[in-house]
């Protein structure tokens, strides 16, 4: 059993070396990531961590940072131009009850109007996606309009998956 003191070796304890270690903490800011090194099948432990993240995201915007009313932000009031449900950006899966996705990148995005009272949370400050390699951050960081699914796919899959499923949605 090893103790994971802090977030510099995670990059390590990824490896094939440490497949069959059991990882144990008494930070409890760490614990996500400890749970996380401990699942041991790659495709449920990318799963996991983006599932965090999104939690993450979502607590840190808790206040409603678009202020939504009657499925419209605040910049589709101002403007009036009939835009509903939150998007945009000119997304094709958001439907007339909202966005059935819970994407990672999109939850990133901000409007001008939106930040001007707030401090942004960026990918760099998520503490969990550090059990990710860099490879699947930056992968994160475009993976615009695309249901969770998909998304597991590809940072499971890596960069060939990656690249022909941009290039299929942004084709479309």
């Amino acid at each position: 059993m090893i103790e994971v003191k802090n977030t510099k070796l995670l990059f390590l304890y990824r490896s094939f070396l440490f497949k069959f270690t059991k990882f144990k903490t008494n930070n409890k800011e760490l614990k996500r990531e400890v749970t996380a090194l401990n699942i041991k099948n790659r495709k449920q432990r990318i799963s996991y961590v983006y599932d965090e993240a999104i939690k993450e995201i979502n607590n840190y915007y808790k206040d409603d940072l678009c202020q939504f009313e009657n499925g419209q932000c605040i910049v589709q009031r101002q403007t009036g131009k009939g835009n509903v449900n939150g998007c945009c950006r000119w997304c094709p899966l958001v439907t007339d009850k909202g966005c059935p996705s819970s994407n990672l990148s999109c939850k990133l995005i901000y409007c001008k109007t939106a930040i001007k009272n707030i401090k942004l949370l960026r990918i760099r400050d998520i503490q969990i996606l550090k059990c990710l390699s860099p490879l699947q951050r930056l992968m994160l960081k475009g993976e615009f309009f695309a249901v969770k699914e998909d998304i597991i796919k590809d940072l499971y899959y890596g960069p060939l998956r990656y690249i022909y499923t941009v290039l299929k949605r942004n084709i479309k």
